[in-house]
């Protein structure tokens, strides 16, 4: 088993998997004896030291030690939920885990117990929706990512993965006519928009952002660009720059706006973006 082939940890799972670790331990929590508290505290903490580690030194583990390792932490999960059965908090920290471990199935059958003992909880909710979606049952993960936005509407991951969600399974939302075509654009828009404003910061986020205005039936370029300038005043390096010139520049030549479009994209010295470079200039070259 080798459940990070790369030996890589996204900034994502990281800020995932701290949010779980500090919801996790909240007052309901101090119901269970200190004892059992302090063992899953210990637990959950080798877990982070361990995926802290391979993100400050990807070559630190062979792959037969973090193998090792992960085997350890998900029998330590597995011990304590032999005793503590109905410990949601364990459920969800071993659930996290499986997934990453590529345990899907596990960890489903994991989240979904936690969600039978406490249905308000909006991480089970989105972890829920995510397995739904990965086997293509996208109207049941649609319920499940609409409660965990309500549950936790200032969480930014909640609204982009509601975007991600509605955009990939659009044809069939709009055949079963849960969403017209308009409706779902604009609920489309709106959850990749909330997700920027609650993490400004989150590069990502801002682009899926900027490409959405491209996804409509009638793309709205307008907006796109914007968007593109507002986000092109913050980016600090060189590359990223770049990367949003482009998009402006596919913008502006869509807008007619054909000259500035080229001048920009001569702005674009990056070896990497040439090949992007010249996609771009053949795409104005046919307005």
């Amino acid at each position: 088993m080798n459940p990070l082939p790369n030996k890589t940890l996204s900034s994502q799972a990281l800020v995932a998997l701290v949010t779980i670790l500090c919801a996790c331990f909240s007052p309901s929590a101090s119901a269970q004896s200190n004892l059992a508290t302090e063992r899953l505290l210990k637990i959950s903490e080798q877990e982070e030291a361990f995926y802290k580690k391979i993100a400050e030194d990807p070559d630190f583990y062979s792959e037969q030690d973090m193998d090792r390792r992960i085997d350890d932490l998900v029998q330590s999960y597995r011990t304590y939920l032999t005793e503590h059965p109905d410990d949601v908090n364990a459920l969800i920290l071993y659930a996290k885990l499986l997934r990453r471990t590529e345990q899907t199935n596990q960890a489903f059958t994991a989240f979904l117990k936690a969600d039978e003992l406490d249905p308000e909880i909006a991480v089970v909710k989105q972890q829920i929706g995510t397995h739904l979606a990965e086997q293509g049952k996208g109207k049941a993960a649609l319920t499940f990512y609409l409660r965990a936005v309500e549950l936790e509407p200032k969480t930014a991951l909640y609204h982009f993965s509601l975007g991600q969600l509605l955009h990939q399974f659009q044809g069939e939302f709009i055949e079963d006519e849960i969403f017209t075509r308009d409706s779902l654009e604009r609920e489309t828009i709106s959850a990749f928009k909330k997700a920027a404003q609650l993490e400004p910061e989150n590069l990502d986020f801002q682009m899926r952002l900027g490409e959405a205005y491209y996804d409509q039936a009638s793309p709205d370029w307008k907006a796109a660009l914007s968007h593109w300038d507002k986000i092109r005043k913050t980016t600090k390096t060189t590359l990223r720059g770049e990367i949003i010139d482009l998009h402006r520049a596919h913008v502006l030549g869509n807008l007619g706006r054909i000259e500035e479009a080229k001048a920009l994209t001569e702005t674009i010295q990056h070896p990497t973006l040439q090949h992007s470079r010249q996609q771009v200039l053949d795409a104005i070259a046919q307005h």
